[in-house]
């Protein structure tokens, strides 16, 4: 059992339902270490986790470079 109290938490997982995919929670991390599901309905027992994908912090050709992200959607568009 931890002893150090839980004062701040954050999302590290989707709970994802595995026979209709839809988001049912989220996996909590606590600032002591503990992790726990926060449900939007009820707790359910067939379900998978899914990690958020996280984007590099850094360029990966210059390190001293921040990475950009790319927002041009031009390419989407009809001709």
């Amino acid at each position: 059992m931890n002893t150090k109290p839980r004062l701040t938490g954050e999302p590290i997982m989707r709970i994802l339902c595995k026979t209709s995919e839809n988001l049912v929670g989220y996996l909590y991390q606590w600032n002591n270490g503990d992790v726990q599901p926060a449900w939007f309905d009820r707790a359910m027992a067939n379900v998978r986790y899914e990690p958020f994908i996280q984007a590099p912090e850094q360029n990966p050709v210059d390190p001293n470079t921040p990475r950009t992200r790319q927002q041009d959607l031009t390419h989407l568009e009809k001709a």
